[in-house]
């Protein structure tokens, strides 16, 4: 379970993450610095699904367009909000995987806080500036180029 603060400037579509808490029932915790080190990786490849990554192709050739990290975002240290990992230890379920969990949640999360700051649903992903002000109706709603 993922919980996201977020603040979204309404003029720019600008979405900035303030703080992240993640929640995971990680069974019986061998180690409990790995165990949270994993989540921080999880979180992170989950801000860059919501709000960064996305695959640019040219329609006519299919030719990727974003090839290199010059124009294929990730998210990097000045985009990385304030994390909090909750751990839940349940010894007597036996040992659990932490690996892929930790990523699943978060997009939804951000997703969901977006929409309660807006009032309004950006519905596909990344949630990109230029879809923030489409779901405001500031700016026409423009295909995406990526498939």
């Amino acid at each position: 379970m993922n919980f996201a603060e977020v603040e979204v400037d309404t003029e720019t579509g600008f979405v900035r993450l303030i703080k992240i808490v993640a929640v995971h029932d990680c069974g019986l915790i061998v180690n409990p610095l790995t165990t949270t080190s994993q989540i921080n990786g999880g979180v992170t490849s989950g801000i860059g699904y919501a709000l960064y990554e996305e695959r640019v192709m040219d329609r006519q050739t299919g030719m990727l367009l974003n090839i290199n990290f010059d124009s294929y975002k990730i998210p990097n240290i000045a985009d990385m909000p304030d994390v909090e990992v909750v751990l839940i230890d349940m010894p007597e379920r036996g040992v659990i995987g932490i690996g892929e969990p930790a990523v699943i949640p978060v997009a939804g999360a951000i997703a969901n806080a977006v929409a309660n700051a807006l009032g309004v649903r950006v519905h596909s992903l990344p949630i990109t500036p230029a879809k923030v002000l489409a779901a405001l109706g500031k700016v026409a709603n423009i295909p995406a180029a990526s498939v």
